[in-house]
């Protein structure tokens, strides 16, 4: 794309001997001028070759990307003299004042200024009107969205059914503030927001016909600042200008538009990185020193941080705000961060900048933001802990620190030991034994095992009630006191009248089987339970000689008291408010 001033295109008047801005004087003239817009010129230029120029169009997009620009080109290209045509000559009267938007067939209208029903009730008697000298009458209404629900409804008719010399031309940054009945009757065109590289090219061909010596590396500083916006970046452009000198560097664009450098940012990345809170609170008292504003900064973390994620997640060639330079840093930052926690902090720094609207406290937001990130601990872990609890819960061996694997990561398979071959080519199934040998295999040797001991049983008793989980768990707490040895293999538990319930949870078909699979693991032998329920109500002697209930614990202290629990309540920061279990306990303890 070629630019060109113009000021050469103007017919002369009194305002074109004063200074124009950058953003008017390099306004695109053509559709081949028009930047970051392809899929909308395509579709515009194939309906003038089709003849197939429909009467209402809306172009909906964010400030600055081209809305007006190409309202007013699509304009000359149906109106110039040599039209209708894909390329206007820029010549003609029309075309010249259409330019400037002051041709009498081409009335631009402000949707914010002119939302009111009278409004639209005089465009619909001055649309019957033919145009004065031009081949169609072309009202453009922009900020569309801000006419009031009376002023669209008397827009409808004349929307739907327009005289054949009118064409429509809204533009609006909310389309979603459109009714319905308005969009039903527009081709719809989005514009997307500039890319950083385009809005640098426009830039360095601007500096180079305003004489002026730019670092690529400023002007990408200005690109970023933009968001996406070519006329928010002309106009800052024009504003560093204005700064004087021939030369345009990244320190001057830090200092004029009160930005904090790229290296700041970059050792405020790392020091969330490192967990490092009082390096970050150092960035941020210095960053508001040289008068970077606490939005500002989180605006360029949040671009820094970004880019981060995107490198974590394997998007090496689709950063924004980082350079060549830049990304060796942030690369670092990347092996060192897990990418869970690089998502954890993007949340939290988002949500601050969503809070920092219309907030007196902007620095102290952003400081308790990045405080609350560089304590984050390495959410990678939550793994491992979510697994472990999951196997609490459901009774499964507990995985080890750090082993949890992938959902769909292979296993691997224990290897079969090597079976010899016979010389004549037959397996053995035994040594000595050939698969077709009717010899009968000598029974496997009997172990004796030495009787079931209590203490054995009272020892491994806390690892069984981790291992079944909650429920069954806080069932066999209850039943620690009243375990005795029933046999050589058989383990009783002698419930008095109150306790029954306990019986009823665990000695059920899928309860006990799993409660003796697990004590087998743990004891390496085969234990049979039994439980023995009574009908009297049994009573524990106390020292003094008297009787008492046995103690109950509390199952808020049993489940406060679990590994896993506390390791969630110090990783959470988190205090216990209410507590809800799948059913209540048969007896209640005082609280």
């Amino acid at each position: 794309m070629a630019l060109a001033s113009t000021d050469g295109m103007r017919s002369p008047t009194p305002e074109s001997t004063g200074y124009m801005v950058i953003a008017r004087r390099y306004r695109p003239q053509t559709f081949d001028d028009v930047v970051g817009q392809d899929h909308v010129v395509q579709a515009l230029r194939n309906a003038i070759r089709m003849n197939r120029v429909t009467h209402a169009y809306l172009f909906s997009g964010t400030r600055g990307v081209g809305k007006t620009s190409i309202a007013r080109i699509f304009a000359k290209c149906l109106n110039c003299v040599h039209g209708p045509t894909e390329t206007p000559c820029n010549v003609c009267d029309i075309c010249q004042a259409i330019s400037v938007g002051q041709d009498i067939d081409v009335i631009e209208i402000d949707g914010a200024s002119n939302n009111g029903v009278e409004a639209v009730r005089e465009l619909r008697q001055n649309a019957g009107l033919r145009p004065s000298r031009s081949r169609f009458k072309i009202y453009y209404i922009d900020e569309v969205h801000m006419l009031s629900t009376g002023a669209f409804n008397a827009l409808l008719k004349t929307l739907e059914e327009p005289p054949e010399h009118v064409k429509f031309f809204f533009a609006t940054t909310e389309p979603n503030k459109i009714p319905i009945t308005v969009l039903s009757r527009c081709q719809r065109y989005d514009f997307a927001g500039i890319t950083p590289e385009q809005v640098v090219e426009t830039l360095s061909e601007i500096c180079a016909l305003e004489k002026i010596k730019a670092d690529p590396d400023a002007l990408r500083v200005v690109a970023r600042r933009a968001s996406g916006s070519m006329r928010d970046a002309q106009s800052l452009l024009e504003q560093l200008l204005t700064a004087g000198g021939e030369t345009l560097t990244v320190e001057l664009v830090h200092q004029r538009l009160g930005t904090a450098s790229d290296e700041r940012l970059l050792d405020l990345v790392d020091a969330l990185a490192d967990h490092d809170p009082a390096a970050a609170l150092k960035q941020v008292e210095q960053a508001t020193s040289q008068g970077v504003q606490p939005t500002d900064l989180l605006n360029g973390l949040l671009e820094f941080l970004r880019d981060v994620m995107v490198m974590s997640a394997g998007g090496g060639d689709l950063l924004l705000a980082s350079g060549p330079r830049q990304k060796p840093r942030l690369q670092k930052v990347v092996d060192r961060w897990p990418v869970d926690s690089i998502l954890g902090a993007l949340q939290i720094l988002a949500e601050a900048r969503a809070r920092l609207r219309g907030s007196a406290q902007g620095r102290l937001l952003v400081e308790l933001a990045l405080v609350r990130v560089a304590r984050l601990e390495n959410l990678s872990e939550m793994g491992t802990l979510i697994a472990r609890l999951a196997a609490l819960e459901s009774g499964g061996p507990l995985p080890a620190e750090g082993t949890v694997k992938k959902k769909y990561e292979p296993q691997p398979q224990p290897a079969a030991p090597a079976t010899p071959e016979s010389e004549s080519g037959e397996v053995a199934t035994e040594a000595g034994h050939d698969r077709n040998d009717k010899t009968p295999l000598p029974a496997p040797a009997v172990v004796e095992l030495p009787p079931l001991e209590l203490k054995e049983v009272v020892q491994v008793w806390p690892a069984l009630i981790r291992k079944l989980g909650t429920r069954l768990g806080f069932q066999l707490t209850r039943a620690e006191a009243f375990l005795a040895i029933s046999g050589p293999t058989i383990l009783a538990i002698r419930l008095p009248a109150s306790y029954n319930d306990i019986a009823e949870e665990c000695d059920t078909s899928q309860a006990r089987p799993r409660i003796e699979r697990a004590l087998q693991a743990l004891l390496g032998r085969p234990v049979n339970i039994q439980f023995e329920r009574s009908v009297g109500e049994a009573k524990i002697s106390s020292p003094g000689g008297s009787t008492r209930e046995p103690p109950l614990k509390s199952r808020d202290d049993e489940l406060e008291g679990d590994p896993m629990v506390r390791k969630v309540v110090e990783l959470f920061e988190a205090r216990r408010l209410h507590l809800e279990y799948d059913e209540d306990p048969p007896r209640s303890s005082t609280r």
